[in-house]
């Protein structure tokens, strides 16, 4: 039987760092997660390092205790990124088929994507991942594989995703400062709807939203393909800052009110005077509240999330037009009441994703470590593996492209 292979996830978000190791048995090629670290992230904001001291600090608890649980050393990882410094493009490629009996071979495939992926782009932006979305075989659209077709004039549509230079530089910083290698830079809505759906779900027609603490983003996919990826600068963090002005209480509290009184309208009979007792949390007496104020304000906020999502929706022309619905994932997706809320807003069926099958992972917070582990061990497996680098490689090659799409591992 052969040894056992590790692949690791890390995940550092706005409120909070996930780390994921994951044991791979190389016959079955099918992942098992042994261990997992979770500790609050104070040094982000909107995706970006604004306090790397504090960022380096929170990712070395949420290792230390993701490789106490598994009882093996983490040597490198794969690693999200997101913000709204990401910027998603589409570009075009056009070559003329090599062989002489007009065979479309590898090296066409090769070459058509690499004329799509010369776009040019300010020096302080790299490159992060080039996603094949569609082929073109003289004029004759939607090819998926052109491998062995025929054809004099070979086109491609790929999708091209790259971040600012700086803020990548820094988020690699924060984990080579605990001693570990940066396997690969992974587009964190990417990595998420990887652990979040499933084949038939992308075929059909979906949509992923990642309602994440400080942030959210969507992805659609439809006939398997990236159609469309947003990120949306509200989070579940920005309904506890609500709460707190509104109470006149610390953040602490307010997020403790949050977690244990708070729902959306859609699970709420607001015709019922029902009241909620504040005073223990609040070291005040008395202090009791209609409950119908607390969801007013989480309305505000998860409305004013739809909103902009109904409005991406719109851009492409799929509002209400996706059979397969949505799949939510992200802590903020825990809020009572907010899948219901998404099901009435934008008229689609909606589920809540779970992160994976294993007992030691059942948070939705986790999707986007799992779906790191999955992207890597397509990398790793199914393709050539990125070399590690470093803070000081990333420019230029330093980033391997990523060239073709992602098959699904998960059951």
């Amino acid at each position: 039987m052969s040894r056992p292979h590790t692949i690791t996830g890390i995940d550092i978000g706005n409120t909070q760092v996930k780390v994921a190791i994951a044991q791979i048995d190389r016959d079955a090629l099918k992942p098992e997660i042994i261990g997992t670290g979770l500790a609050s992230s104070n040094g982000l904001r909107r995706g970006m390092v604004v306090d790397m001291e504090e960022s380096v600090a929170n990712l070395s608890t949420a290792v230390q205790r993701a490789q106490a649980v598994a009882g093996v050393p983490i040597k490198s990882a794969y690693l999200a990124v997101n913000g709204a410094h990401i910027r998603v493009q589409t570009s075009r490629g056009v070559i003329a088929v090599s062989r002489a009996d007009n065979e479309i071979s590898q090296n066409d495939i090769d070459r058509v994507i690499q004329a799509a992926s010369a776009v040019s782009l300010p020096a302080n932006r790299e490159v992060i991942h080039v996603i094949p979305r569609n082929y073109i075989i003289d004029g004759v659209e939607a090819v998926k594989n052109p491998l062995g077709m025929r054809g004099v004039r070979l086109e491609a549509e790929v999708f091209i995703i790259d971040g600012l230079s700086p803020y990548c530089r820094s988020l690699i910083r924060c984990v080579n400062e605990n001693g570990i290698e940066v396997a690969g830079l992974v587009y964190a809505p990417l990595a998420s709807a990887l652990s979040a759906l499933d084949k038939s779900q992308k075929e059909f027609g979906v949509m992923h939203l990642d309602f994440g603490g400080g942030t959210s983003s969507m992805t659609v996919f439809e006939e398997a393909d990236l159609v469309h990826s947003a990120f949306l600068p509200i989070g579940s963090r920005h309904i506890t800052n609500d709460l707190a002005v509104a109470l006149r209480t610390s953040l602490d509290v307010a997020e403790r009110i949050k977690l244990e009184h708070c729902s959306t309208s859609e699970i709420e009979d607001l015709r019922r005077r029902e009241n909620v007792d504040l005073s223990q949390l609040l070291s005040e007496d008395n202090f009791i509240i209609p409950k119908k104020q607390l969801v007013k304000v989480v309305d505000a906020r998860t409305n004013e999330l739809l909103e902009m999502v109904t409005n991406e929706l719109k851009k492409i022309g799929k509002h209400g037009l996706l059979p397969a619905g949505v799949v939510l994932s992200g802590g903020g997706s825990n809020l009572p009441g907010f899948a219901a809320l998404v099901k009435e807003v934008l008229r689609l069926p909606v589920r809540v994703a779970r992160s994976s099958d294993s007992e030691k992972i059942s948070d939705t917070a986790f999707t986007v470590a799992t779906g790191l582990i999955l992207w890597g061990m397509e990398q790793e497996f199914n393709g050539s593996k990125p070399g590690g680098y470093s803070e000081a490689a990333f420019g230029g090659d330093g980033i391997k492209k990523i060239t073709g799409w992602l098959k699904n591992f998960m059951p």
